[in-house]
């Protein structure tokens, strides 16, 4: 099949005029050859029906081209094909895959480097410029209050957790001698640790089984946007979720596994902070955000570590501007840009002052 670069393969797009033209010839000749002493509502129903599917192809055919060749965004699990051309044409990464410049291994003499560990949220998923992003937005606070020579890395992934960021923590300290980590923590890093079922899974987005969506933007679209949006996995995520935190065994491992990072800092000599992260956006139902944030928070706090929440930073806006579009609930530029205000207020504006 040819290839057709960031619009999917040229031959799936060509059918669907191969399928129109060959409608479109088949309706004329309908017309032309069909015999005239047939009934009369015979080929008044065969006609309608024929001009009637021609008009539907067309449509699709059209809404196929918008999607395939303008559509250019996110969704929240980074599953359509519009959103996989979003990740091929906006992040910049670096040898490690992380959204950021490149870094030396070595630190440059008189650099404070802060690693800021996170998932898909810190990574600024759906944020096209990553100037826009809270990691860069402090980096430019630091460069203007002159405070000293200050890297912030952004070390984040889509779709990582609390494994991930003891990995990644043990890599930032051993191979780049970062002074400070702030480990950028989303409620949803509990994911790996909650069961799952072969029926439920609300960590892997549904694909289909008897079709490949991915040979046409529009049956893609009208999967992922309508049907699988209404499944149990996807309308009962949050509902799982919290009951994870309500789960004493399996709090009690993540607690352990927080505690990995703690020590493996301490034992460094390196600083730590937590920035609270919360969904810009939840259903009602079991998911509280104030308990379940209340309850990492104390944790940390009673281990010596200090934390900033970052709900109340979004409380002041609508919903509808804190995402970065209306099939994705990732943060908006906005909503960064309250994350970044609430950051170095807490962590970094008395130092800088």
């Amino acid at each position: 099949m040819w290839s057709s670069g960031y619009y999917g393969y040229l031959s799936d797009y060509l059918w669907w005029w191969v399928v129109l033209i060959s409608l479109i010839i088949h309706t004329w000749c309908f017309f032309r050859l069909f015999p005239k002493q047939k009934p009369a509502w015979l080929r008044l129903a065969l006609g309608n029906a024929l001009v009637g599917l021609c008009m539907l192809v067309f449509v699709g055919l059209l809404a196929e081209s918008y999607l395939r060749f303008l559509v250019v965004e996110t969704d929240s699990f980074g599953a359509t094909l519009t959103s996989k051309r979003w990740f091929a044409v906006y992040p910049r990464r670096n040898s490690l895959m992380h959204r950021d410049k490149e870094w030396t291994e070595e630190k440059p003499e008189g650099v404070r480097r802060i690693a800021f560990l996170g998932d898909s949220f810190t990574y600024g998923w759906g944020i096209k410029n990553e100037e826009d992003r809270f990691t860069n937005l402090i980096q430019r606070r630091f460069n203007e209050t002159g405070g000293g020579a200050v890297e912030v890395m952004n070390w984040a992934w889509g779709k990582w957790d609390t494994r991930d960021h003891i990995k990644a923590t043990y890599q930032a300290i051993g191979e780049y001698d970062v002074d400070e980590i702030v480990l950028c923590y989303l409620p949803n890093d509990i994911e790996t640790l909650i069961p799952t079922t072969e029926g439920f899974d609300p960590t892997n987005p549904p694909k289909p089984k008897y079709f490949n969506t991915e040979s046409s933007f529009l049956f893609d679209f009208l999967f992922h946007r309508i049907y699988a949006r209404r499944l149990p996995s996807i309308m009962n995520y949050f509902d799982w979720l919290a009951g994870g935190y309500a789960d004493e065994g399996i709090w009690r491992t993540q607690e352990e596994r927080f505690g990995l990072i703690i020590q493996h800092c301490r034992k460094q000599g390196v600083t730590l902070r937590v920035a609270l992260l919360p969904f810009v956006r939840w259903p009602e139902g079991r998911y509280d955000p104030e308990r379940i944030h209340a309850q990492i928070r104390v944790f940390f706090e009673s281990n010596g570590v200090p934390v900033v929440d970052l709900l109340p930073a979004i409380a002041p806006y609508d919903e509808e501007d804190l995402v970065v579009n209306a099939h994705d609930h990732h943060p908006s530029e906005l909503a960064h840009a309250a994350f970044a205000e609430a950051i170095w207020n807490a962590f970094y504006a008395r130092a800088n002052e």
